[in-house]
């Protein structure tokens, strides 16, 4: 309803300003200034980023596939998560769609990187664990944001705060896993602050599959279903 009647009011703004005396010019001037005093400009010059959220050739070259079973679970919070960190204060507004790009991003991964994978859409139980006879599953969760911009370009930086959980929802590993972007000219290289959120996310699942995978070579056996 807020955004209805911010709407209305610009309209409001502008049809009283070209009623005003003064030619065409003046007529705009003052009408773009009177949008600028306005709550809830910031719509009109922000941004909202959402990544493609698809992987790239850069995570075939990072991750083998694993004869493993294994199953994961993304966090509400998580699959919800925008950011409105615009890196500076000098920035427009802008919202990161973290969660909408990140949670496609990790399905993808981890088909392409465990023979067998089961995705957990409800929070897990050791009844849910025992009936697909996953011995581990992965559960992500919501971690910190950092948007780097200067003037030169923009890196940007997603932390996950991931555990591994058995049959038996006992936590046996917990870690925090980062992805950035390259850090400079990424305008230029990648082609826009899309592309450049979507490398962060995809380098935050390399980092999440790597750790789990190093981790289930070295338990592997070692929990019956």
């Amino acid at each position: 309803m807020s955004d209805v009647n911010n709407v209305r009011s610009r309209e409001n703004v502008i049809e009283t300003a070209s009623q005003g005396a003064g030619g065409p010019a003046w007529h705009l001037r003052k009408a773009l200034l009177c949008l600028l005093l306005l709550p809830g400009c910031a719509r009109l010059f922000g941004w909202d980023i959402h990544a493609p959220g698809l992987l790239s050739q850069n995570f075939y070259t990072q991750v083998a596939p694993s004869k493993i079973r294994v199953g994961l679970y993304i966090t509400p919070r998580l699959r919800n998560y925008i950011s409105t960190d615009k890196g500076t204060r000098f920035s427009d507004p802008q919202n990161y769609h973290i969660g909408e790009a990140l949670t496609p991003l990790l399905v993808e991964g981890f088909q392409q990187a465990f023979e067998e994978f089961i995705y957990l859409e409800v929070e897990p139980t050791p009844e849910i664990l025992r009936q697909y006879a996953i011995p581990y599953f992965v559960a992500v969760d919501l971690g910190k944001f950092h948007n780097y911009k200067t003037m030169k370009g923009q890196a940007v930086v997603y932390e996950t705060e991931d555990g591994i959980f058995d049959t038996n929802m006992n936590l046996v590993s917990r870690f925090t896993a980062k992805g950035s972007s390259d850090a400079q000219k990424v305008f230029a290289k990648k082609g826009g602050p899309e592309v450049n959120l979507n490398a962060a996310l995809e380098n935050n699942v390399i980092v999440t599959i790597q750790y789990l995978q190093d981790f289930l070579n070295a338990h592997e056996g070692k929990t019956s279903v």
